[in-house]
């Protein structure tokens, strides 16, 4: 059961069934995705293999169709919106390399396969300078989308659980870092939420290892109150770590991402297999006493292919089992400190370890 979608000035509100197995815990189910454009570039817009040309070959249902049932169990699906979607070139930046552009009508793409928050704090959000960001909010909001973008966060409500939800990229985290560290210890302390969830987007491109700049960043937003950090940017999969009993994952790579019409292996890694065909799907369970306080949280990690074809991108992702599921993990476990468990052999799903709320004034020793 899904609850409904109220509008940007309200909370994500939801009337649902407590799915649980003990009484006394309360839980919120959320379900994040790797990068996702919904639209080419200006120099791939017309070709056959491009995002607009397959929509229209294929029909609009054909990006998410393998994970929509998915998407549908959870309490709030969550991907960053990696593009523009305007009906106008109006603002293009000429400077950039590349610029992503989908049509407006292709918001209605997320509501359809049951996704309910864009995040727009990334380096191409303004492809098409502040016009073409109004477009696509204005854009997201008319399908029924709540977007997020640095302190312009949300809240997910659920059977009385309170959980923000804040998206933010490196440019912004420069600028407004401290603003934002200091909303979420805010949120925290008055009472409006009962955890904080942060999408982040940075990292260096198609490199295999997170670097300092994640860490630290990811680290400083545990610290402030955050109780699961999210990152995009690189395009292939990166580590998890545990911080303070938090869980970061430091690349989900791309999930439908119409900015390559190829399958990208551009690493600086030679012996890594890593491609920007591997990617992850988290769902995260965070878990609250019956009076709402947080008491831990459980991960999942559900490895995927981005694409159908190992070359040409159909923009199609699929989960994977067996000898797929282990190529993706694999990735994982070279940038991840510690031995993650097996995959699933059913589902090719890696289930990380329960998380317990640590006490809030006890960090981890370094």
């Amino acid at each position: 059961m899904r609850r409904g979608i109220l509008p940007r000035a309200c909370a994500l509100a939801a009337a649902l069934l407590l799915l649980s197995s003990a009484p006394a815990d309360r839980t919120v189910t959320l379900t994040f995705t790797g990068d996702c454009t919904l639209g080419s570039s200006d120099a791939t817009r017309r070709w056959d293999s491009s995002f607009d040309s397959v929509a229209e070959s294929r029909g609009t249902d054909w990006f998410f169709r393998r994970f929509t049932v998915l998407f549908a169990e959870d309490d709030a699906t969550i991907i960053n919106l990696e593009g523009v979607l305007s009906d106008s070139t109006a603002g293009a930046k000429g400077r950039k390399n590349f610029r992503f552009r989908g049509r407006t009508a292709f918001a209605r793409m997320l509501p359809a396969a049951s996704v309910e928050i864009a995040g727009l704090a990334n380096n191409h959000a303004e492809d098409y300078g502040k016009q073409g960001l109004a477009d696509t909010q204005s854009a997201l909001t008319e399908a029924g989308v709540i977007w997020i973008r640095r302190l312009e966060g949300t809240v997910i409500e659920k059977d009385g659980i309170r959980v923000a939800v804040y998206a933010v990229d490196a440019a912004g985290y420069r600028r407004e870092g401290r603003q934002l560290r200091e909303e979420i210890a805010r949120v925290k302390a008055a009472g409006e939420a009962d955890a904080v969830v942060v999408i982040a987007h940075c990292g260096k491109e198609y490199v295999p290892r997170h670097y300092a700049v994640q860490t630290n960043t990811a680290k400083e937003l545990i610290d402030a109150g955050a109780d699961l950090v999210i990152m995009h940017h690189p395009h292939v999969v990166q580590g998890v770590e545990i911080y303070r009993d938090r869980t970061i994952c430091y690349s989900l790579g791309n999930f439908v991402f119409g900015g390559n019409t190829r399958i990208q292996s551009k690493m600086y890694y030679r012996t890594h297999p890593a491609t920007s065909r591997y990617g992850l799907v988290v769902r995260a369970v965070l878990h609250f006493s019956d009076d709402g306080a947080y008491i831990g949280q459980q991960i999942t990690l559900i490895p995927v292919f981005t694409s159908g074809d190992a070359s040409v991108n159909d923009y199609q992702p699929r989960p994977v089992t067996g000898d797929e599921a282990a190529k993706v993990m694999a990735c994982v476990q070279f940038d991840t400190a510690f031995a993650l468990p097996p995959c699933d052999g059913s589902d090719g799903r890696v289930r990380l370890p329960w998380l317990p709320a640590e006490a809030p004034d006890a960090p981890e020793a370094e």
